[in-house]
């Protein structure tokens, strides 16, 4: 089973081939698999991202907040 099987429903991606064509329409799940795809492997190998925020006292400055 695909990713865009789990994803939408089968009235919908009746719907898609309906109003697309065939060929469009798969072409679209493709691309939302290899979305899906390229998500959970950006949430399996995720790291800890520094939020940078602006100092109060000028907009030129910056602070780093660390955890």
């Amino acid at each position: 089973m695909s990713n865009h099987e789990e994803l939408l429903s089968h009235d919908t991606r009746k719907a898609l081939r309906l109003h697309l064509g065939v060929s469009a329409s798969e072409e679209l799940l493709g691309v939302l698999d290899r979305l899906c795809a390229e998500i959970k492997h950006l949430q399996k190998n995720k790291v800890s991202i520094t939020p940078i925020v602006p100092f109060k006292g000028s907009f030129e400055e910056t602070l780093i907040v660390t955890d």
